[in-house]
């Protein structure tokens, strides 16, 4: 199935949850001083997810995201990239666990068909009304649910320690299995290994309490839910591939470069050089020019590293 068809699936199925279908935001956030790029598909609601209620308490969208926490393992790894897109349904003191939970299950296993048995989850170690609505209402397997703690399962990741405050929750992630043959190959291998065995592909996060100083937690007023999807991944799974750039989201790229490099190149070097290319596009598309500082610096990072990486593979010329 082709991303784009994926995108339409997951938005024409949260229209029809009563979800006001909201339209990518821009690369660079309006009105939030906080953060360089747009890097989840909630940024833009943050309002909303502070209890300043619009016209609609739940949404959809397919966010396009800018991220280089990850700049190393860029190549490295099937899945991490700088640019990608979130698929992500939120409510802002509306639905809560059961129905995320519910609603994320039947996308994937009756709108999309992947087997059940390829699907795990992981929960916060201490929320048991999640690992609860997964036993029973979902009626998966206790094999399959893995618990988790503050840095895997709670967002952001470690709030309660190390901040920052302000809103945060537990969360639970589903993860599709791409078999005992890939990975670590050890029997008790489960999502909270790194191997590669195992894909997360969405977290929803139940957004219920507000950190305040010291790390004493309180409970929000209004319960709010945000999910996030990788559109890259889940295209993966969907086209069984083991790498997001084996899709067609980056296919025509890929074969480009290695037909300038001209033999057989690196290929870690040259996802490098296609995911590079993605996010400089749309950075500037959106009007984030090379320069040497803030934004116009990542947009300049990644052109440098794009050439010297396409140096490596002997493209000398200009090319990107």
């Amino acid at each position: 199935m082709k991303a784009d068809l994926l995108r339409k699936k997951f938005l024409e199925f949260f229209a029809g949850k009563k979800h006001k279908i909201v339209v990518s935001d821009s690369l660079v956030p309006a009105g939030d001083p906080t953060v360089l790029f747009t890097s989840a598909g909630m940024n833009q609601f943050k309002k909303q997810f502070l209890g300043q209620i619009t016209d609609f308490r739940r949404a959809a969208s397919s966010q396009k995201c800018l991220r280089t926490d990850d700049l190393d393992k860029v190549g490295q790894t099937p899945f991490h990239h700088t640019f990608f897109e979130m698929l992500g349904n939120f409510s802002f003191g509306d639905y809560f666990k059961k129905e995320a939970i519910a609603w994320a299950w039947e996308f994937l296993t009756e709108w999309l068909k992947i087997p059940q048995d390829k699907l795990w989850v992981s929960v916060y170690k201490e929320d048991d009304e999640a690992y609860q609505i997964w036993l029973k209402d979902i009626k998966i397997g206790k094999d399959k649910i893995v618990k988790l703690g503050d840095k895997e399962n709670f967002w952001p990741s470690e709030a309660k320690q190390k901040g920052p405050n302000g809103p945060c929750g537990p969360c639970s992630e589903i993860f599709y299995d791409y078999g005992k043959d890939i990975g670590c190959g050890k029997k008790d291998c489960d999502p909270a290994c790194s191997c590669g065995r195992f894909a997360e592909i969405w977290n929803l996060v139940f957004t219920q309490f507000n950190r305040k100083e010291g790390g004493s937690l309180e409970p929000l007023p209004n319960r709010n839910i945000d999910t996030g999807m990788g559109l890259e991944r889940l295209a993966a799974v969907m086209q069984g591939v083991k790498s997001n750039f084996e899709t067609d989201l980056f296919e025509p790229i890929v074969k480009e470069i290695v037909k300038e490099a001209g033999r057989s190149p690196n290929l870690k070097i040259v996802y490098v050089v296609a995911d590079h290319i993605r996010a400089m596009s749309f950075a500037i598309l959106d009007g984030v020019l090379p320069s040497n500082d803030n934004r116009g610096y990542v947009v300049r990072k990644l052109i440098r590293r794009g050439v010297n990486n396409c140096r490596q593979i002997g493209i000398k010329k200009a090319f990107l």
